[in-house]
Protein backbone atom coordinates (compact mmCIF):
# COMPACT_ATOMS: atom_id res chain seq x y z
CA UNK A 1 0.00 0.00 0.00
CA UNK A 2 1.14 3.17 -1.08
CA UNK A 3 -0.87 5.52 0.94
CA UNK A 4 0.42 3.92 4.87
CA UNK A 5 3.00 7.26 4.82
CA UNK A 6 0.92 9.50 4.65
CA UNK A 7 -1.42 8.08 7.08
CA UNK A 8 1.42 7.31 9.41
CA UNK A 9 2.39 11.01 9.01
CA UNK A 10 -1.25 12.21 9.90
CA UNK A 11 -1.16 10.09 13.31
CA UNK A 12 1.95 11.63 13.73
CA UNK A 13 1.13 14.95 13.43
CA UNK A 14 -1.87 14.87 15.46
CA UNK A 15 0.06 13.18 18.26
CA UNK A 16 2.62 15.99 18.12
CA UNK A 17 -0.56 18.65 17.94
CA UNK A 18 -1.95 16.96 21.42
CA UNK A 19 1.33 17.08 22.79
CA UNK A 20 2.05 20.65 21.71
CA UNK A 21 -1.81 21.10 23.29
CA UNK A 22 -0.88 19.81 26.53
CA UNK A 23 2.48 22.06 26.60
CA UNK A 24 0.74 25.07 26.55
CA UNK A 25 -2.25 24.26 29.08
CA UNK A 26 0.82 23.38 31.23
CA UNK A 27 2.20 26.97 30.03
CA UNK A 28 -0.63 29.15 30.69
CA UNK A 29 -0.67 27.10 34.41
CA UNK A 30 2.66 27.81 35.47
CA UNK A 31 2.39 31.78 33.89
CA UNK A 32 -1.21 32.37 36.05
CA UNK A 33 0.28 30.83 39.09
CA UNK A 34 3.43 32.90 39.11
CA UNK A 35 1.53 35.98 38.54
CA UNK A 36 -1.25 35.14 40.66
CA UNK A 37 1.99 34.47 43.65
CA UNK A 38 3.07 37.87 43.57
CA UNK A 39 -0.35 39.21 43.94
CA UNK A 40 -0.88 37.42 46.61
CA UNK A 41 2.22 39.67 47.96
CA UNK A 42 -0.16 42.80 47.66
CA UNK A 43 -2.88 41.17 49.43
CA UNK A 44 -0.47 40.54 52.50
CA UNK A 45 0.53 44.29 52.19
CA UNK A 46 -3.46 45.42 52.28
CA UNK A 47 -4.02 42.81 55.47
CA UNK A 48 -1.12 43.93 57.33
CA UNK A 49 -2.05 48.04 56.68
CA UNK A 50 -5.67 47.11 57.62
CA UNK A 51 -4.27 45.55 60.94
CA UNK A 52 -2.36 48.23 61.85
CA UNK A 53 -4.62 50.68 60.38
CA UNK A 54 -5.45 53.85 63.27
CA UNK A 55 -8.67 54.65 62.41
CA UNK A 56 -12.00 52.65 62.75
CA UNK A 57 -12.74 54.36 59.13
CA UNK A 58 -9.35 53.58 57.77
CA UNK A 59 -9.10 50.24 58.57
CA UNK A 60 -13.40 49.77 57.15
CA UNK A 61 -11.74 51.26 54.61
CA UNK A 62 -8.92 48.76 54.05
CA UNK A 63 -10.65 45.61 54.88
CA UNK A 64 -13.11 46.54 51.62
CA UNK A 65 -9.94 46.28 49.51
CA UNK A 66 -9.30 43.27 51.09
CA UNK A 67 -11.88 41.93 50.55
CA UNK A 68 -12.54 43.51 47.04
CA UNK A 69 -8.91 42.07 45.96
CA UNK A 70 -9.77 38.07 47.57
CA UNK A 71 -13.05 38.40 45.56
CA UNK A 72 -11.05 39.03 42.60
CA UNK A 73 -8.22 36.38 43.26
CA UNK A 74 -11.04 33.62 43.79
CA UNK A 75 -12.68 34.65 41.00
CA UNK A 76 -9.52 34.16 39.31
CA UNK A 77 -9.13 30.23 40.66
CA UNK A 78 -7.22 30.50 43.62
CA UNK A 79 -8.54 29.25 47.31
CA UNK A 80 -7.24 30.17 50.64
CA UNK A 81 -5.60 27.24 52.26
CA UNK A 82 -7.52 26.15 55.73
CA UNK A 83 -5.23 26.65 58.61
CA UNK A 84 -6.10 27.38 62.02
CA UNK A 85 -7.47 24.02 63.99
CA UNK A 86 -6.25 22.11 60.80
CA UNK A 87 -4.31 19.24 61.37
CA UNK A 88 -0.43 20.33 60.01
CA UNK A 89 -0.02 19.04 56.60
CA UNK A 90 3.39 19.61 55.23
CA UNK A 91 1.89 19.45 51.73
CA UNK A 92 0.25 22.78 52.14
CA UNK A 93 1.44 24.02 55.29
CA UNK A 94 5.47 25.54 56.55
CA UNK A 95 6.07 25.46 60.06
CA UNK A 96 7.35 28.51 61.22
CA UNK A 97 7.22 28.23 64.79
CA UNK A 98 6.13 25.78 67.42
CA UNK A 99 4.50 26.62 70.71
CA UNK A 100 2.88 24.84 73.84
CA UNK A 101 -1.29 24.25 73.33
CA UNK A 102 -3.95 25.92 75.07
CA UNK A 103 -5.81 23.89 76.96
CA UNK A 104 -8.21 21.79 75.10
CA UNK A 105 -5.77 22.49 71.98
CA UNK A 106 -4.71 19.64 69.89
CA UNK A 107 -1.29 18.61 69.65
CA UNK A 108 0.24 18.49 66.03
CA UNK A 109 -2.52 21.44 65.15
CA UNK A 110 -1.89 24.75 63.58
CA UNK A 111 -2.74 27.04 65.99
CA UNK A 112 -1.69 30.24 64.54
CA UNK A 113 -1.26 31.53 60.77
CA UNK A 114 1.58 33.82 60.10
CA UNK A 115 0.87 34.28 56.61
CA UNK A 116 -2.13 32.80 54.41
CA UNK A 117 -1.68 29.80 52.04
CA UNK A 118 -3.54 29.58 48.54
CA UNK A 119 -4.41 26.92 46.05
CA UNK A 120 -5.74 27.27 42.67
CA UNK A 121 -7.55 23.45 41.65
CA UNK A 122 -5.00 20.75 42.90
CA UNK A 123 -2.07 22.80 42.74
CA UNK A 124 -0.02 24.57 45.45
CA UNK A 125 0.35 28.31 44.81
CA UNK A 126 2.11 29.42 48.16
CA UNK A 127 2.19 27.54 51.41
CA UNK A 128 0.65 28.73 54.08
CA UNK A 129 3.25 29.79 57.02
CA UNK A 130 1.87 28.73 60.48
CA UNK A 131 2.71 27.69 64.50
CA UNK A 132 1.89 24.46 65.41
CA UNK A 133 0.50 23.58 68.88
CA UNK A 134 2.79 20.95 70.81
Amino acid sequence: RVARPAEDSMGDLFTKYYRLQEVNRQLEADTKAAVLGDMLEMLDDLERAAQQADTPSAKGALRVLVDKFEAKLRGLGLERVETVGQPFAPQVHEAAARKPCEPGGESGAVCEEYRSGWKMGDRLVRAAVVVVCE
